[in-house]
């Protein structure tokens, strides 16, 4: 029973250390990707056509579709990039 609950502890206290610094890569993220360009300026203006035709709630849908797979790919080029970096410094280091 205790072992049950050490285990949780733990698994809790890892999934907890995961959240935060997944929190913070979603920061740090928000801080340093602008909005303001003309990449996604085009993305709006091919919205807001699209919202002449197509129900606002499926406009809706895609762009939160879209932001969630942005987000994801966004935190992962993130993560390899700070992997890349750690390899090269250990490569100096040595």
């Amino acid at each position: 029973m205790k072992r049950v609950k050490v285990s949780q502890k733990t698994q809790n206290k890892n999934s907890s250390k995961a959240l935060s610094h997944r929190h913070m890569v979603t920061q740090r993220l928000d801080e340093s990707i602008p909005l303001d360009s003309k990449e996604w300026q085009a993305v709006e203006q091919i919205l807001m056509r699209l919202t002449e035709f197509a129900p606002a709630s499926l406009i809706t849908e895609c762009v939160n579709a879209i932001a969630v797979y942005a987000d994801e790919q966004a935190q992962q080029g993130y993560m390899l990039g700070q992997d890349d970096l750690i390899k090269q410094l250990k490569s100096r280091a040595a």
